[in-house]
């Protein structure tokens, strides 16, 4: 990807920095994280990128007041329809979503293990992507941080040439902002409507927030777009790191 290697950062994505022809893959550690960078995913879609999505089974997330008596695998099923329904109104085809059921830990968090580094090797390998979107390493969420593990690994022992976009989530710390995708008013009522498809992660948020999941991240995108001093009131930002064959990791500077 050298165009996104040279030039001035942070790049606009509506710039053209990414090729029409680039497959591009979702690894998300929890349904919902695929709608998170829902605005940029739809551009990049509509723009002709191929686009695929990888989602970790989980049932974290779910209160047990929003429908007492669910178990673990009974809220698990209901993230995932929440996922299918999302996606559906997204545009995405069924057969482009994919969901792993890897070995969690004792918070129902993806774990980062050989076990789990196996499974997603090999989906990765059969999507073939040349973009991966995920998670950032410093994020203080822990199935965030085992994916991009994972993810990151995969990436140094295939030595394929690769990029991955690291999402600024509401959770990561600290990161580098080398690309953005700003967008207005109508694409965040339109993401908005998104989001809430994850109806327990809405209600959790009203619950325990005293916001919904839509404003949780569309707050979270305008504080990006202030940041940036952009026009456009809403952004979604991410940290680049590429990979090729023959010098392993190269991060944008």
């Amino acid at each position: 990807m050298t165009t996104l290697q040279s030039g001035n950062h942070p790049l606009s994505i509506r710039d053209g920095c990414i090729c029409k022809t680039q497959k591009l893959l979702v690894a998300a550690p929890h349904p919902d994280d695929f709608d998170a960078i829902g605005a940029s995913l739809k551009y990049l879609s509509g723009n002709g990128n191929p686009l695929e999505v990888i989602v970790a089974c989980t049932g974290s997330g779910v209160e047990d007041s929003y429908r007492p008596g669910l178990t673990l695998d009974s809220k698990t099923q209901l993230r995932e329809d929440e996922q299918r329904n999302s996606a559906r109104f997204f545009g995405l085809p069924g057969d482009r979503l994919t969901f792993l059921h890897l070995k969690n830990d004792e918070d129902d968090q993806t774990l980062d293990t050989a076990e789990n580094l196996i499974t997603l090797e090999k989906i990765i390998l059969q999507k073939k992507p040349d973009v991966i979107f995920l998670p950032h390493w410093n994020d203080t969420n822990a199935g965030h941080r085992s994916i991009y593990s994972l993810v990151r690994q995969f990436a140094l022992r295939s030595r394929l040439p690769l990029t991955l976009l690291l999402i600024r989530d509401p959770k990561t710390i600290s990161m580098r902002t080398d690309l953005y995708l700003p967008f207005g008013e109508a694409e965040a009522a339109w993401k908005a409507e998104l989001l809430r498809f994850h109806d327990s992660q809405q209600q959790r948020n009203l619950n325990t927030r005293r916001h919904g999941f839509d404003e949780r991240i569309l707050s979270h995108n305008r504080q990006i777009a202030r940041e940036l001093l952009l026009p456009e009131p809403y952004a979604e930002a991410f940290e680049l790191e590429a990979y090729n064959k023959t010098d392993g990791i190269d991060t944008v500077k």
